[in-house]
Order: C-alpha cells, then sequence, then structure tokens
C-alpha cells in the first residue's frame, strides 16, 4: 500500500501558562517516592546537553519502554513552514537504554524548575515516576513520556518520511539533523547500540548529500 504523507502542523502549539507549568511540577513533587535522592532519566538531548546540576550520571535502562521520533517541533528544532521531529517515550516492547542523573540535593527544586522549563513548554509530555536499573539497582526517576492524544504528537511516521523531515527542519536551538547526531555520537560513546537512529542519521545524510548534488552550480 502507498503511504500518503503525513499532514504537517503549519501554526504553534499551545504553551502552557507559567502557572500551569509551576503546578505540575508541585503535583509531581507532591507524588514524589519517599528518597532523599531525586534521579531524572534522559533518553534524548538531555544525554548530552543537561540543563540541572547533578552529582552522579550513570548509564540506565529503563523497561518496557523504547526512543521514538514522533513529536512535532515548531521552534527548538524546526519552524511552522519546515517543522522537525523530536524524540519522545513511548511505552512498548524492549527497554530504552540512556542516562539516570542523580540531582544535588541543594538544587534540587531549581534544577526541576530548569527542567519544566524545558521540557514542559506545551503538554506533550506527561512526567512520571518510572524505575529504573542503574548498576543492577533500581531507582525511581522522572521520566517525561509522550502524550499520545495531544496535537503535537506525530505518530509512528515512515523511516524515509521521518528523514526527509529531519534533513529539512532548523529552529531556535539547531538543526534536526545536529539533534539527532548528537544522540547518536553521545549514545555510542555510553556503548549503546541504536541500529534504527544511526540508520536514519545515514539515511537524513544521503538526503543532505543528494540536495547538496542537486544544487550545486554547473561546471
Amino acid at each position: 500500500m502507498r503511504h500518503t504523507q503525513t499532514r504537517r502542523p503549519t501554526t504553534y502549539f499551545e504553551e502552557l501558562s507559567d502557572a500551569d507549568r509551576t503546578a505540575r511540577l508541585h503535583a509531581m513533587l507532591a507524588d514524589r517516592p519517599k528518597t532523599d535522592d531525586v534521579w531524572v532519566f534522559a533518553y534524548g538531548s538531555l544525554i548530552w546537553q543537561p540543563c540541572f546540576a547533578y552529582v552522579e550520571r550513570l548509564r540506565a535502562t529503563l523497561a518496557g519502554y523504547r526512543r521514538c521520533f514522533s513529536v512535532w517541533t515548531l521552534i527548538a528544532r524546526g519552524t511552522p513552514a519546515a517543522p522537525g521531529l523530536a524524540l519522545a517515550l513511548e511505552e512498548g516492547d524492549g527497554a530504552c537504554h540512556g542516562v539516570a542523573y542523580r540531582l544535588a540535593p541543594s538544587d534540587t527544586l531549581a534544577g526541576l524548575e530548569a527542567l519544566w522549563a524545558r521540557e514542559m513548554l506545551t503538554s506533550i509530555y506527561c512526567p512520571r515516576w518510572l524505575t529504573v536499573t542503574v548498576d543492577a539497582r533500581a531507582v525511581t526517576a522522572i521520566s517525561f513520556v509522550v502524550e499520545k492524544t495531544n496535537a503535537q504528537y506525530a505518530g509512528a511516521l515512515p523511516t524515509a518520511e521521518q528523514a526527509a523531515i529531519i534533513a529539512a527542519a532548523q529552529g531556535k536551538f539547531g538543526s534536526c539533523r545536529d539533534y539527532l547526531a548528537n544522540t547518536v555520537a553521545e549514545l555510542a560513546v555510553l556503548g549503546i547500540d541504536e541500529p534504527g537512529l544511526t540508520a536514519l542519521l545515514q539515511e537524513v545524510d544521503a538526503i543532505a548529500a543528494r540536495n547538496a548534488s542537486q544544487n550545486a552550480p554547473e561546471p
């Protein structure tokens, strides 16, 4: 069956107010597990660009979830004219390998406020306390799971369409291609093999090479 190209968003998504964002953070803290430590599980850009102080950074595994390019980005790595895609954490088979950060106790609230400002610009993510494994032990960490009913959710796009979108998108914080490349590179440093993302990056770069060739001036 022939794939019909996904309808892409053309207007910005509704942002949470500062008051709503703060209320959601305090609701999360009210449900905090009875532990002295606060951990954050990173599966995308937080792996290579955290926005908070931490005292430990360890490779971690979250069972029953997977990392997917299934969220539209119209500001950070895209625009309404050329939307980008961002990684999301979705429930599914297998496990997602990433990084767990233990926040500095003296800076926990400030760190979480910075995290909420970055990850909770809209309501596309639902923060949850989930169990991750670090150093053969279980800890409870804040994990940002995608809200599939949100309009910003792009769904399961074919790899070829993901690559075409990522190759063309650039936003306030850089290109979608670099977002993907940085994630692949840091996962490799951690010894995490993610063949799907590696293949996606190769396809994105192949598109860029073809475009450069087609646009090159004739001799």
